[in-house]
């Protein structure tokens, strides 16, 4: 038979999960005796040891079991890994078709961590790090959290890394800064000509809830002065390329790439 090498116990055990799931306010002992078709000690000892394992939680007064947080942190888990996959994708993407160096950021432990990143000079070639620690007030990841963080996160940034020690010398007053940072909230991203011949894009990645996960930082030498098309064509290139990100474009990127474009206006 197909299903005989299949272990009873877990199978049932399965099938409480899914039960419980779909069943929006819970299900009793003996709702899921008679749902899997065992005797009430068999589904006492299966519902035990899903709540030993916190698969399930059982509430008193009346007994009923719910789903418990070992689900969530496992559907969390295979969340992530789904979205580090696209993550990499987008880089992917991006270097493929700008000429310049693509980071995907995001914040761990108080900082900018450089997570995906794309050299230029190593096209097709994914660094992956859980340490790479972007500078404050510099790349475009970094001014892009500043831009979008909930403000409890941007002060908490700002107090580890105090403006006129970090930010002064590349951006002169604070003022200047709060400014630039104001007009990137208001355009949705961040679009900025370094002092040092380079254009800088960041744009902010959300959750379907709507938090605040991650940054796209695109960084691209001006060899010489861009117009303002030019500049345009690669916001436009990294906005449409995140904005596609939830619908799953770049879990099959392929795992070499290099870059094809020379110029940002191609």
């Amino acid at each position: 038979m197909a299903h005989s090498n299949l272990v009873q116990s877990l199978e049932r055990g399965m099938m409480i999960i899914d039960l419980v799931a779909r069943s929006g306010s819970g299900l009793t002992l003996a709702e899921i005796a008679d749902a899997v078709g065992v005797k009430r000690p068999t589904a006492f000892n299966l519902t035990r040891t899903l709540v030993a394992q916190r698969y399930l939680e059982k509430t008193s007064r009346p007994v009923r079991f719910l789903l418990g947080p070992g689900v969530l942190e496992a559907a969390e888990a295979w969340r992530h890994r789904e979205m580090a996959r696209q993550f990499e994708g987008l880089v992917r993407h991006l270097a493929s078709r700008i000429d310049a160096t693509v980071v995907l950021a995001e914040p761990l432990g108080g900082e900018v961590i450089a997570v995906h990143l794309i050299d230029k000079n190593r096209p097709g070639v994914v660094q992956h790090s859980a340490t790479r620690r972007l500078a404050p007030y510099i790349h475009a990841s970094t001014l892009c959290m500043l831009a979008f963080w909930p403000p409890a996160e941007e002060a908490a940034y700002e107090a580890r890394y105090p403006f006129q020690e970090y930010g002064a010398g590349r951006w002169g007053t604070e003022d200047r800064l709060r400014a630039f940072l104001e007009e990137s909230r208001a355009r949705g991203h961040v679009a900025w000509e370094a002092p040092n011949a380079r254009f800088l894009v960041g744009v902010p990645v959300y959750s379907t809830e709507g938090t605040l996960l991650a940054a796209v930082g695109v960084s691209a030498a001006m060899t010489q002065p861009w117009t303002e098309a030019e500049k345009a064509a690669v916001v436009r290139t990294v906005t449409e390329a995140v904005a596609r990100l939830h619908s799953g474009s770049y879990a099959e990127i392929p795992a070499a790439s290099a870059s094809l474009s020379a110029s940002p206006s191609k």
